[in-house]
């Protein structure tokens, strides 16, 4: 019961963690700023509460709960540490190829998002992180390498190593991943961009290029959010693209390729025996 229990545990281990960090914050931004009480019942947003808060005192909230989750998995045996972080193991060649499959599939992803235009509840909270160190730091260092710690090793991996199919692993592994974001504009791709993750990290063994391609994905969200700055939430990658017509064909090709490359690199990749 063990390879099913512990991996639903994380993840609760996960939230609980950054419930208690939000509480937090949540409080002291009331301290600092009573009126925002009004605010909350008025537009019913309970996010009023984090911008009273200091950009790095939410980037250290969501880092250190990230970092208390991770020791506790780690008390529970959840990862190898022996493997988790070991580039000996990579085929660099073929892990390349997974790196531009993913590329693709995340920038089809983005497109796909603006043009569903769904809710996002946490964008003016990032746009502020965006311009403190520490916030920038979080979101594009801590908050990856804690995920893939999270979600790629102690979730998909556990389940692998305790005997679970890896399909069943890599797909609910990946709706975890999406379902604890806990924003709409969100859930939907964090599970596809976890699913082609749980591919790449199940077959190289480490989360090492899942580590990569997730601090280069919000690294560039987060350059977007410091460059535009407010601005950022008016940006349109379709009118950047050209237009609906022009981004839907691009959503096409890119999809289209992340399936290749993909394929071909799940048949190819062999992992290195270290022991050879």
């Amino acid at each position: 019961m063990k390879k099913i229990i512990y991996p639903i545990f994380a993840v609760v281990v996960f939230l609980v963690m950054q419930a208690i960090a939000g509480g937090i914050l949540g409080l002291i931004g009331l301290i600092l700023s009573p009126e925002t009480l009004n605010e909350v019942r008025t537009t019913g947003d309970p996010n009023a509460l984090m911008t009273a808060v200091a950009p790095d005192a939410l980037a250290w909230g969501i880092a250190l709960s990230g970092i208390a989750t991770v020791g506790i998995i780690a008390l529970l045996k959840m990862i190898d540490w022996k493997n988790v972080l070991n580039i000996k193991t990579i085929r660099w060649g073929w892990g390349a190829v997974s790196v531009v499959a993913a590329i693709c599939g995340i920038f089809a992803l983005d497109i796909l998002e603006e043009m569903m235009d769904l809710p996002n509840l946490m964008e003016d909270m990032f746009t502020d992180m965006a311009n403190s160190v520490m916030g920038v730091l979080c979101i594009a260092i801590v908050g990856p390498v804690v995920e893939e710690l999270v979600f790629r090793e102690a979730f998909l991996g556990y389940m692998v190593r305790n005997g679970v199919n890896k399909w069943i692993a890599i797909i609910t592994s990946a709706l975890a991943f999406g379902i604890i974001h806990l924003n709409p504009a969100q859930v939907p791709f964090a599970a596809a961009m976890g699913f082609i993750l749980g591919i790449i990290y199940y077959k190289t063994g480490n989360i090492v290029i899942p580590i990569i391609l997730h601090v280069l994905n919000n690294s560039v969200a987060v350059w977007q959010m410091h460059v535009l700055g407010d601005a950022a939430k008016d940006f349109s990658m379709i009118e950047w693209l050209g237009g609906q017509g022009k981004s839907m064909i691009l959503l096409c090709v890119c999809s289209f390729l992340c399936a290749a490359l993909l394929t071909h690199f799940w048949r190819k990749y062999k992992k290195i025996d270290i022991n050879q």
